[in-house]
């Protein structure tokens, strides 16, 4: 049995992980309904045959009137059995369906991350593609860099300053 996701990987990597596992244990399902589906076609041709064979080589009677009404039952059933295993194929594609939405948001949320990673630690390369910040939109030069550590953390304070500096005339009114 494959490992399970470990609860130190990644969201991401484990959303792919059982995935994987699934389409895994998908197509090990899928072989053994193809075995069982051929086993019942060979039932369905072997009562057919059999009772060809009684009504060419057995005088009619009774006995041959039961034998084949239980051949028409074995037949009955292995049909029914036939039509089931289809169902099965059916859920299967939906397990499929299924699994391959897994694979898409796994990697979505490892797209996702790779974005917010490489905004939360923009390299040289990033920093020109960076949206201009709020606060001096109007007031910038042109091709100027956005947001480095010692800016980020001036606009972090500034923007508590004056909250708290708001606070306390709230709070002096009051």
């Amino acid at each position: 049995m494959p490992d399970k996701p470990q609860e130190s990987q990644a969201i991401p990597d484990q959303l792919m992980q059982i995935a994987q596992e699934q389409e895994g244990g998908a197509e090990r399902v899928l072989g053994q309904i193809e075995v069982v589906q051929h086993s019942f076609e060979e039932i369905q041709n072997l009562a057919k045959e059999c009772q060809e064979l009684l009504r060419n080589v057995v005088p009619p009677s009774d006995e041959l009137e039961s034998l084949t009404a239980k051949l028409e039952e074995i037949g009955f059933h292995a049909d029914n059995g036939a039509y089931n295993i289809q169902g099965a194929f059916d859920l299967y594609q939906y397990q499929d369906v299924v699994r391959q939405k897994l694979e898409r948001v796994g990697r979505s949320l490892i797209e996702v991350s790779h974005y917010v990673l490489a905004r939360l630690q923009p390299t040289g390369e990033h920093l020109p593609k960076m949206a201009p910040s709020g606060r001096d939109i109007l007031h910038r030069e042109p091709q100027m860099a956005d947001v480095t550590k010692v800016d980020a953390d001036s606009v972090v304070a500034e923007f508590f300053a004056k909250a708290l500096a708001e606070k306390a005339a709230k709070k002096a009114e009051g």
